[in-house]
């Protein structure tokens, strides 16, 4: 028996101009890591998966763990790369 869990997105930058919203929150099954939910949404919406739309993921605001099994109430974040100058 799989069970789901619910998980919140928020977007910045680029990656909300390409979905149109600050955050949604969204069911995935349990085990679901934060790369495979950002594989879901670029087909959901197509924007996000353009050549040119580099993100980095933040789970619960570090990132680096994109490759984790997501937890019931985590908070995902898409970011644009960083620039400093």
């Amino acid at each position: 028996m799989s069970s789901e869990i619910s998980v919140t997105v928020k977007f910045f930058a680029a990656t909300r101009d390409a979905v149109g919203v600050p955050r949604i929150t969204r069911e995935v099954q349990s085990g679901t890591s934060a790369k495979e939910l950002l594989e879901m949404l670029k087909k959901e919406y197509p924007p996000l998966a353009k050549p040119s739309l580099q993100i980095i993921i933040a789970v619960n605001r570090e990132t680096g763990r994109g490759d984790e099994p997501l937890s019931d109430g985590d908070e995902i974040a898409l970011l644009p790369p960083v620039s400093g100058g």
